[in-house]
């Protein structure tokens, strides 16, 4: 029996490498399992997929392709947008024209109305002359009739007297005929830029309500008035919010020197309307106030003085 406890002057530490036979029965044993291992690995098909390289360019390929289908879609929706801006500028031109027709035979309408009364009045004035010349005549005849110098005399001065207080009726006639048509001729012009007015707040509402894109071409519009750097607010109503903050690196991309743009809602901007918050001031893109201002340059160039206005139209 093999010795397996040895003393520690027993043992001498070789730095020769040994080498140690192989068991019987283990060897042949070893080499069986690699045979069969290498046997295994032949007889494992290769693999015959796509590769690294064939799976980016597929992927390059399919990105490509869809950059090209979102922008088919893109400039169709923008095509799409465009034309529905036509339709409604249409329907509004024909809107505004039919009003305006409509302001045009009223205006026509008034100044015959005044014409009629001027010439009315004029009538009566003549009648009035014709009958106070008349009794003249007569009174004078008179007098002349009775022979006597103060009959004479007290029938020429009442004559004279009653056609001067006809005379006098005559002209107030035809004074208050005179302030009637200007009357008439001033509250049909009022009612005409009203018109106008209304119509204007009635078209601008229903494309700013019913055009998506119409908060985006203003907010271009007052970002272009924008100068100097720094960050900027953009406050649009919650509708249009959406939107607004998708096209932020458009309008980032429009300024230069821009460091940052954040979108956040605002319940004092109306639909399709905007305020821009700079490091320099505020800039009002808001529906009411474009319509405010184009309310006050209507007022300016109309031929009456029209009091301004502390209240929006009825739109009703």
């Amino acid at each position: 029996m093999a010795k397996a406890v040895f003393r520690p002057t027993e043992v001498q530490i070789s730095n020769k490498p040994v080498v140690l036979d192989v068991p019987q029965g283990m060897g042949s044993t070893y080499q069986t399992k690699q045979e069969e291992e290498v046997q295994n690995l032949e007889d494992f098909e290769s693999y015959q997929g796509p590769t690294a390289d064939d799976l980016r360019r597929e992927a390059e390929a399919f990105k490509a392709q869809w950059e090209q289908e979102r922008e088919a879609m893109i400039n169709a929706a923008k095509a799409e947008a465009e034309a529905i801006i036509k339709d409604a500028e249409a329907a509004a031109f024909q809107e505004v024209k039919r009003k305006t027709d409509q302001a045009q035979q009223i205006r026509r309408q008034a100044e015959d109305e005044a014409e009629r009364i001027i010439a009315e009045a004029q009538r009566k004035a003549q009648e009035i002359e014709r009958a106070a010349q008349q009794a003249f005549e007569k009174e004078r005849k008179e007098a002349e009739a009775a022979g006597f110098a103060a009959g004479r005399e007290a029938g020429y001065a009442e004559g004279r007297a009653e056609v001067q207080r006809l005379i006098e009726r005559a002209h107030q006639i035809l004074e208050r005929a005179q302030e009637k048509r200007a009357e008439i001729l001033a509250e049909t012009e009022q009612q005409i830029v009203d018109l106008v007015l209304l119509i204007a707040r009635k078209v601008i509402k229903v494309i700013s309500e019913n055009q998506r894109n119409v908060v985006v071409s203003n907010v271009v519009q007052a970002l272009r008035k924008v100068k100097g750097r720094g960050d900027i607010i953009i406050r649009v109503n919650v509708d249009d919010l959406k939107l607004t903050t998708e096209h932020i690196k458009d309008f980032i991309q429009l300024i230069e020197g821009v460091k940052n743009i954040q979108v956040v809602e605002d319940s004092s901007v109306d639909r399709g309307g905007c305020i821009i918050d700079t490091d320099f001031g505020e800039i009002d893109a808001r529906i009411s106030s474009q319509l405010a201002e184009l309310e006050q340059k209507i007022l300016e160039i109309s031929p009456i003085r029209a009091k301004a206005r502390t209240a929006p139209l009825d739109e009703r």
